[in-house]
């Protein structure tokens, strides 16, 4: 799941008009949708409008450019669709309002664009009649996606194309950023296609040098650093074997791989000799 926290300083109103009557919103067949409402009554946006700025006069620390509300986006991957559904966006909003801050004022309506199921969240600035700021440091932002994304996983498996490395350290996952271009674009990054390439040839060769030439006649030359070979060229740019999962002991698996071989080799050719033995003693 993609998750995009856009600040803004004026109109409740706009966002909220954009929300439930923009040509995107989400209906069934039957021309049901939802709509989520969190610590907010009524049902119309003049009211909700109302208690969002009602809320704002109980903020305590106050700038000219006080952050009046979020509009925060869930995005799921196109190849995902088939198996999305109303109830499953709404589930994994209220989840996710749940890991956000339940003290907040939240409206959250499902949108359909360009093949993809997304959902438009209003946040307050601040908490539920307190003031204090509902603003997420870079470490809460990193743990809520990597939260609402094991919510995700746990719960709707079938939604693997919707999951992204948020943070980690395995560099071969796909980032948010190459998430977006697919989603955006549809066709898959420069780095999707080395890693698969990569994949492929390495599951066919039984050491670096034979994994290094191959890679070569698929047009991914390797270069050098410090004597050592460390990655690959690729339409004039450099990519390192390292962010793109394929670390030293990966590599090194190869040469280890040919020592296995000629390890049963050996045992073959003893036990065969053993066996021959056996037949001549007879």
């Amino acid at each position: 799941m993609i998750l995009k926290i856009k600040s803004h300083k004026k109109s409740f109103h706009d966002l909220l008009e954009y929300m439930l009557h923009d040509k995107d919103r989400l209906f069934d067949r039957e021309g049901k949708s939802f709509i989520v409402t969190y610590n907010l009554k009524g049902n119309n946006i003049n009211e909700w409008e109302m208690q969002f700025k009602e809320n704002e006069t109980y903020r305590t620390q106050r700038r000219k450019d006080n952050v009046l509300l979020t509009h925060e986006i869930l995005s799921w991957h196109r190849d995902d669709a088939k198996d999305i559904t109303l109830k499953k966006l709404e589930e994994m909003t209220r989840e996710y309002i749940k890991l956000r801050n339940p003290n907040g004022l939240y409206i959250a309506v499902p949108h359909f664009d360009k093949g993809h199921y997304h959902v438009h969240v209003c946040a307050s600035g601040i908490e539920y009649h307190n003031g204090k700021s509902l603003r997420l440091s870079k470490a809460e932002l990193q743990k809520l996606k990597k939260n609402i994304q094991n919510y995700q996983v746990e719960k709707y498996p079938e939604l693997s194309h919707s999951i992204v490395e948020h943070g980690g350290k395995n560099k071969s996952l796909v980032t948010e950023k190459e998430y977006q271009h697919k989603h955006r674009t549809g066709r898959e990054s420069e780095k999707e296609k080395i890693i698969e390439t990569l994949q492929t040839c390495y599951k066919k060769v039984f050491s670096k040098e034979s994994f290094f030439e191959l890679l070569n006649e698929s047009g991914l030359s390797s270069y050098s650093r410090g004597g050592k070979v460390t990655g690959i060229l690729y339409q004039g740019r450099k990519f390192r074997f390292s962010t793109l999962g394929f670390t030293d002991e990966k590599l090194k698996e190869l040469d280890k791989s040919i020592e296995r071989e000629k390890e049963l080799r050996r045992l073959r050719e003893n036990g065969n000799e053993k066996s021959k033995e056996r037949g001549i003693e007879r």
